[in-house]
C-alpha cells in the first residue's frame, strides 16, 4: 500500500511540474531593436506624391498583413542614406519570401536636387520596386516629417548645398501606425529580425 501510495505521489507530482517546464520552455517575444514610441504615432492620414508612380499620393500605411518601411533621406549624401538603403537591402534578401510583404519607400528631403529623373533611379538601386516620393512643398513635407519625428536642413553655404538630417528608419503597420524607429547604425540582421517580428504580428 505504502509503495502504491508512493507511486500516486510521484506521478501527481510530475503532473503538476509539466506545465511550469513546459512554460519555461516557450520562448520569450523577442525584445525590438528599434525604439517603440508610447503612443505609437499615427501616420495614416499623411501621403507625398510617389514620382515612381507618376506622382501619386502615397499613403503611409501598410497593406494588411504587411508592413511598410519609410525613410528620409537624399541622394548626394555620402554616407548614412547609402548605408541605411543598402541594409535595407541586405534585411529583406535574408528574409526570403518574408520579403513578398514588405513595402519600401524612401522620401527626399532635398526635393531641389532629387528632381524626377534622378530619385526614383537612386531609391530603385536598393530596392528595384520601391517608392521614391518627393514634394517642393516644404510645408508638405515638414508635415510628415514632424509627424515621424524626423529633423532636417538644406540650406546653402559659402555657394555650397549644406544638408542635415536624422538618420532614422521607420516602419508603419497595416493600421497606419508607426510600430518601429530604428536608429543609424542597426545591423541589416537586426532589422531582419525585427521585420520578422513585426510581420507575425500583424
Amino acid at each position: 500500500m505504502n509503495r502504491a501510495r508512493n507511486r500516486a505521489a510521484a506521478v501527481l507530482a510530475l503532473a503538476a511540474l509539466a506545465p511550469a517546464a513546459a512554460a519555461c520552455g516557450e520562448d520569450e517575444p523577442r525584445e525590438l531593436a528599434g525604439a517603440v514610441r508610447d503612443p505609437l504615432p499615427e501616420v495614416g492620414e499623411l501621403a507625398l506624391p510617389d514620382i515612381a508612380n507618376d506622382g501619386e499620393p502615397y499613403t503611409f500605411g501598410a497593406e494588411e498583413d504587411e508592413l511598410q518601411i519609410v525613410y528620409f533621406g537624399y541622394t548626394h549624401c555620402p554616407d548614412v542614406c547609402p548605408t541605411t538603403m543598402a541594409d535595407v537591402r541586405t534585411a529583406l534578401a535574408d528574409l526570403g519570401d518574408d520579403a513578398e510583404r514588405v513595402e519600401v519607400a524612401m522620401a527626399t528631403i532635398d526635393p531641389n536636387r532629387d528632381t524626377e529623373d534622378v530619385l526614383p533611379g537612386y531609391v530603385q538601386s536598393f530596392v528595384p520596386d520601391a517608392h521614391a516620393l518627393r514634394t517642393t512643398d516644404d510645408t508638405q513635407l515638414r508635415e510628415v516629417a514632424d509627424t515621424f519625428g524626423v529633423s532636417y536642413r538644406v540650406e546653402e553655404v559659402d555657394g555650397e548645398i549644406e544638408v542635415a538630417h536624422s538618420g532614422s528608419l521607420y516602419a508603419v503597420d497595416d493600421e497606419g501606425n508607426l510600430v518601429v524607429t530604428w536608429p543609424f547604425g542597426t545591423s541589416s540582421e537586426d532589422l531582419r529580425l525585427d521585420i520578422e517580428a513585426l510581420l507575425e504580428r500583424t
